[in-house]
């Protein structure tokens, strides 16, 4: 089974992709309790029956300008966020299509997981011994 458009640079991304998402998610976030954008103003109005007594009407909500600039970033911060999810998913597709199951292991411990070769080779081996986790993966992706 080859690598088929999966490249090893693609699944060394793996973790960043996942810390930008959550970057992301923070922004998102962040926009979505701007206090800055929020603006109050009142006008002064008077009941609609007797005794038509004026009084003070408070009027809150985002001023235009803000809001249409903090849609313009929510738009497009959801629209990279839903890229990089989609990025992950084809990794994770193509990590689960892999049919050698200490392969899986490996990729999983190393990529998703982010554990330093020995530990990966401990993990999978028995004995920690990097090399020959890193070969395993080198091999299987210069074959495809």
């Amino acid at each position: 089974m080859g690598a088929g458009t999966m490249t090893l640079n693609q699944l060394e991304q793996y973790r960043d992709l996942s810390k930008e998402v959550k970057m992301l998610e923070r922004r998102i976030a962040d926009l979505e309790s701007r206090p800055e954008a929020f603006v109050s103003d009142s006008v002064v109005g008077s009941s609609p029956c007797i005794p038509y007594q004026p009084h003070t009407i408070t009027i809150k909500g985002y001023g235009n300008q803000y809001q249409d600039k903090i849609n313009v970033l929510q738009v497009k911060y959801i629209a990279r966020k839903q890229q990089l999810c989609k990025e992950l998913e084809e990794i994770e597709a193509f990590i689960e299509s892999l049919q050698d199951s200490r392969l899986r292991q490996i990729i999983e411990y190393r990529y998703v997981k982010g554990m330093p070769w020995n530990v990966v080779a401990k993990n999978v081996y028995g004995y920690p011994n990097g090399d020959a986790a890193r070969k395993a993966v080198k091999r299987f992706f210069e074959k495809s």
